[in-house]
Parts: structure tokens; sequence; C-alpha cells
């Protein structure tokens, strides 16, 4: 893969400007593809969410300028992430909120003045839709990918007992192997927290997965939007797990480690909230 070339930067300067030319219709069409709710009206205490399922880039947007193989790396989509949340909202019977709009286009899990909601570059190379875009294209992005799954969250976490956003992370990073294979990212303890790290720990082990604790990634020391607004502010019990994406681009792997979470899953469920739980 090439970087993008100055006439490639030239394109989307030129691109960009034609995005005012939307109208309601189209814009209200493309907010509508970004985001997919699975199973709404089902009891579990879980509300999973995916806001990095997708490599998608809506076509007004020209795929930012890269060539197509950018994006099917980590740098635009949680690899195994879309089939795995798919699995596991159908067998602990949750609902989901699955986001298919790629992070290059718009990252929902950052803040808005964080850099890399938009990010500009992928370890160096340039994102050539993402270098300067203007009030109308970020105006735009915003209603389309933010917007809706914003509001599909807000729906879907009524009621719900738990969040648990779902993500997938490279197996190294830097030059460094990292030796976990599911990580629970937590901010705040509670009893969700405690009793998901004993039970998937346990469980983890007789299936040969490590198991990390705020490991690959602190919450404590990093960002994230989703579970800051809806979990924590809103007084949710609320993780991010993270599953080491090569585990789960084998039928077998993906099979252990689906097994291992839906179980865990559905046994601390049953365990704190088990008028609502369903066993698996």
């Amino acid at each position: 893969m090439s970087a993008p070339s100055s006439l490639d930067l030239e394109a989307r300067v030129t691109n960009a400007a034609g995005l005012t030319g939307l109208d309601d219709a189209a814009i209200a069409a493309l907010a509508a593809a970004s985001v997919e709710r699975l199973h709404v009206d089902a009891a579990s205490p879980y509300l999973l969410i995916a806001e990095h399922a997708g490599n998608v880039v809506p076509a007004p947007w020209h795929d930012l300028g890269l060539a197509a193989p950018y994006l099917d790396t980590h740098f635009a989509v949680d690899i195994g992430i879309d089939a795995l949340t798919r699995r596991l909202s159908r067998t602990l019977r949750a609902p989901a909120v699955i986001a298919h709009y790629s992070r290059l286009f718009l990252d929902y899990n950052r803040p808005a003045d964080e850099w890399d909601f938009m990010r500009p570059d992928l370890g160096g190379i340039p994102v050539p839709g993402n270098l300067a875009p203007d009030a109308a294209d970020a105006g735009l992005r915003k209603a389309i990918g933010w917007a809706p799954l914003e509001q599909a969250i807000v729906e879907a976490a009524a009621g719900r007992r738990a969040l648990v956003s779902v993500h997938s992370f490279t197996p190294v990073m830097a030059g460094v192997r990292r030796n976990v294979d599911i990580g629970v990212l937590w901010r705040e303890q509670s009893p969700f927290v405690t009793s998901v790290l004993k039970t998937l720990g346990a469980q983890g082990a007789e299936a040969g997965l490590r198991i990390g604790d705020n490991e690959p990634y602190d919450w404590r020391q990093a960002i994230g939007y989703t579970l800051n607004r809806h979990g924590l502010e809103q007084g949710r019990p609320c993780l991010y797990l993270e599953v080491r994406n090569d585990l789960l681009s084998d039928p077998e792997t993906f099979e252990r480690v689906g097994r291992t979470l839906e179980q865990a899953f559905a046994t601390v469920a049953m365990s704190l909230w088990p008028k609502s739980a369903i066993a698996v």
C-alpha cells in the first residue's frame, strides 16, 4: 500500500466542497445506514455496544482518499468484532448497537476535541480526507455518524443493568507483544466489574485464555467517550471488553473465545440479577 499522493490530497479537497450538495433525503439515508440494533426487546440486563465494528466510509467521502486495503486494517476497524458482538447478542439474548462506519470516518468513542475523533494519519501515513475537514464536513459526519449512534445507545441503554463495549486489539504494538488474550477494562470498580474479572478469569484459565485486568489498555489512563457518557455518568456499571484480534480470525479460536465470554457473562448475570438473566 502506497501513501496517498499530492493528487489524492487535491482530489479530497475538491470532493469535500461537494458535500454541501447532499440533500435532506440523502443525509437521512446515510444516517440510517450508520447503525444497526439487534434484539431491541430482549430482557437481558446487558447492552452490548460495538462502536468500531464497521469499516465503511460513506460514498460521498470517497474512502477518505485511502486505498481500499487500508480500510481492512486495525486503523479502520476492530477486526472480528462485528461477528463476535452478533454472536454474544444472540447467545446472551442481549440487545446490541453496532456501528457500521469506520472509526477513520468518525470515532464515536473519542470526544470531539480529541485528535483521533477524525484522525489525520495512520502511524505517519496521512488520511487525506481528515487533514483539514471544514465545518460543513465535520457537521455532516456528526449528523450521519455520531448522532444516530448516540440516539441508539441512549434508547437501548434505558433499563439495562450494565453496558459492555466490545473491541479488539492487535497482538503486537510498537514492537511489543501483548501477553493478554482478553482484556477487561474498567474505570470505576463495581460488583459487576469484580464479578466479571473473577468469573472470566476462572473460565478463561480453563479455556487456555489469558485475561487482563485493565490490560492491554488501562481505562483509568485513557479516554473512552462511550462508557463515560452512557455508563459512568448515568450511574450504570460498565466495562470495555478487548479481544486479541488474531483469535477472532480463526474459526476454532473464535468459537473458544465466544463460548468463554458467553458463559462468563451469563454466570455473572445469573449471580447479580437472577430475575433478568438468561442461562446459555
